[in-house]
């Protein structure tokens, strides 16, 4: 028989929730700063790649991808 503190939520499980709030206030702000601008589609999907590759930490690594590297 297992214990009563099975059904308490973990701590991991307030992700799922929390990523969603976070996911939608984003697309909530994006959506009026274009909605209010006269950005093409084209300039505002690149600034949001560029700020979900610095979001993320894919900026370093793919610096360190297109770095020249001395030749010996």
């Amino acid at each position: 028989m297992k214990g009563p503190d099975d059904r308490r939520m973990r701590p991991w499980m307030l992700l799922v929730p929390v990523g969603v709030i976070v996911l939608v206030t984003h697309s909530v702000v994006l959506y009026y700063v274009v909605a209010h601008s006269s950005l093409s589609a084209v300039v505002v999907s690149g600034v949001i790649a560029l700020i979900a590759i610095k979001h993320v930490g894919l900026l370093g690594p793919l610096y360190e991808l297109f770095r020249r590297r001395p030749r010996r």
